[in-house]
């Protein structure tokens, strides 16, 4: 008849290196799990977040409309500067004329001043600039000359002015890009935060933020009526 055998009770040592095994395994689960779902923040924590958000999507707001205002004026400038331009072009090309049918007149008497065939031939503030010419034209032709130099000067001057602001246009647009770019970020990331929030928490900041505004309006309203009392002395 076999004999019967008790069976082999584990050692302690295997009991022990099984069950810090499990230990191990739990803790290394628990901490996957921390890092998978990161803890969620609290609603005093978001709301104090959202409202810093909120204030520098503000400041960049009013930024954006600051630029926005400085592009209208430049572009209204540009536009009365191109105006200017394109008049006195138009009168520079009249002066030209005018002395233009000077030099016909002349031609058809039988010969071209010798002074006016300089200027003719050469830009006309170099032919002002040559004193010995000058005293060659009549007075007629001498102050047209001279409304032409003045009006060169003049155009040249309002061209570089657009330029200039045009240049100032351009930058002020990319401005208004990356104000309007920094302001939607705000407003999205507070969005986002406020999504982490249950439906019960949103309607507690709601109630919270509509009582803040109610307390706002009152003061704003006490404000109002102090300075609109009239002193005892009826002062």
């Amino acid at each position: 008849m076999a004999s019967h055998r008790r069976p082999k009770q584990p050692s302690r040592m295997r009991v022990t290196v099984l069950t810090a095994t499990a230990a191990a395994a739990v803790a290394l689960t628990a901490q996957t799990g921390a890092q998978a779902a990161p803890a969620k923040p609290k609603i005093d924590e978001v709301k104090s977040k959202v409202d810093e958000l909120h204030h520098e999507a503000e400041e960049a707001t009013e930024q954006y409309n600051l630029a926005e205002e400085r592009r209208g004026k430049l572009q209204d400038e540009i536009g009365n500067l191109q105006d200017k331009v394109a008049r006195g072009q138009q009168e520079l090309n009249t002066l030209r004329d005018q002395i233009g049918s000077v030099a016909s007149a002349q031609y058809r008497s039988g010969g071209i001043d010798p002074a006016l065939q300089l200027f003719l031939s050469a830009d006309p503030d170099t032919y002002l600039d040559k004193a010995s010419a000058i005293d060659q034209l009549s007075a007629q032709q001498a102050d047209v000359l001279t409304s032409i130099q003045a009006k060169q000067r003049t155009l040249a001057q309002q061209r570089a002015e657009a330029t200039t602001k045009l240049a100032d246009l351009d930058d002020v647009r990319k401005t208004l890009g990356e104000k309007k770019k920094k302001f939607q970020g705000k407003l999205a990331e507070a969005q986002k935060l406020l999504n982490t929030l249950t439906a019960a928490e949103k309607a507690k900041l709601a109630e919270e933020e509509r009582q803040k505004e109610q307390r706002a309006s009152r003061a704003a309203g006490d404000r109002i009526d102090l300075g609109n009392e009239v002193p005892a002395n009826g002062l």
